[in-house]
């Protein structure tokens, strides 16, 4: 691989991190970008057309994440990889009727008033380009480096896209039934992508899959899963329309992972601790939120039910998280000022790795 050293050591670590095991220390991802620690801007165009070709010219973004990971240290089980973006909860896009815009990010505008009208599209513009993309990025990579999973995850939250939050939320109340059958068409979605998306990039891969903006690699197919909208929404509500998409999801996953972004969805943690085959959780240090040295008991909680556990950290909570959880099944991501920094960080995660 280019861009990064020791990639099959990083590798095996990484395989270990889903059975809850530890080789010489827990899995640690140190990023140092060329401005130091801080992750190079987005600059988005501001005309419509410029805006398009950012975000779905291949050659655009090739020659841009080129250039990042050219500019960026890889240290510890970091790696460089192109993310297929499109947008969170991007399978929104893959519907009839759906109203997309490119801005700092691939944003939906809500275009369905009644769940029952929801008609999966293999022609719409943002299922077409998905494909295209993850093509293209195999072609260009020839092994210098992975291709992410997209993010065409979440399948509530991508009917709160089509239909707003403030419409679905009492739809789930006066037409559950809507509801789900709109959920079930987009889960359907969801394994075809995929699918698909997995024969693409799977042998540049090396057989698994990653998540880049999370830096985790698995082997075979590989996903996150989230419901990001379960802030809003009851347990009981979770259990009746999200339980089920996530159960689905992990029967066809290799290797699940669950985006936990809020301490809102800590009213969910034990329903999501039930589901047998999820094998991680990431835990989200949302901005205003207290940060997740204050949250112990529950990452506690998530490492005894046998989930392994992802936190994207600053270098100060290394230690206090390495001291007050589990290393076995532990991955912290973060970032440093310099390669010798990096490095160090490194050296002391080795020595602060214990079961």
């Amino acid at each position: 691989m280019r861009y990064k050293e020791n990639w099959e050591t990083s590798r095996r670590r990484l395989e270990a991190f889903w059975h809850q095991e530890v080789l010489d220390r827990c899995c640690a991802a140190v990023y140092v970008y060329e401005n130091g620690a801080k992750a190079p801007e987005r600059v988005v165009p501001g005309d419509d057309a410029e805006r398009l070709a950012y975000w779905t010219d291949p050659n655009r973004v090739i020659e841009r994440e080129r250039r990042r990971m050219e500019n960026t240290y890889f240290g510890g089980e970091a790696f460089p990889s192109i993310f297929v973006d499109l947008g969170a909860a991007g399978h929104a896009g893959f519907f009839k009727g759906e109203k997309h815009y490119f801005g700092d990010s691939v944003w939906f505008f809500p275009s369905l008033e009644d769940p029952n009208e929801l008609e999966f599209d293999e022609n719409s513009f943002l299922y077409r380009k998905t494909l295209e993309l993850a093509r293209a990025y195999v072609e260009d990579s020839n092994g210098d480096y992975l291709v992410s999973m997209p993010d065409t995850t979440g399948n509530a939250d991508a009917l709160s896209h089509l239909m707003g939050p403030e419409n679905l939320l009492p739809t789930m109340i006066e037409d559950p039934e809507g509801v789900k059958s709109a959920l079930a068409k987009i889960q359907t979605a969801y394994e075809r992508i995929m699918r698909e998306v997995y024969g693409i990039v799977k042998d540049v891969n090396g057989g698994g899959c990653c998540i880049q903006w999370l830096s985790t690699f698995a082997p075979g197919l590989h996903a996150q899963m989230q419901c990001d909208m379960s802030v809003m929404i009851s347990n009981p509500m979770y259990e009746e329309f999200i339980m089920p998409e996530l159960r689905a999801q992990c029967d066809l996953l290799d290797n699940a992972l669950y985006h936990f972004d809020g301490v809102e969805q800590i009213r969910h943690l034990d329903s999501l601790l039930s589901i047998e085959r999820l094998r991680a959780i990431q835990w989200t240090q949302v901005a205003g939120q207290p940060p997740c040295t204050e949250y112990f008991p529950e990452l506690r909680r998530i490492q005894e039910a046998g989930k392994s556990l992802l936190i994207l950290v600053s270098p100060e909570q290394v230690q206090p998280i390495m001291e007050n959880l589990s290393s076995k099944g532990l991955y912290l991501i973060t970032n440093a000022n310099s390669r010798e920094e990096a490095d160090a960080l490194l050296k002391n995660i080795a020595k602060w790795t214990h079961d």
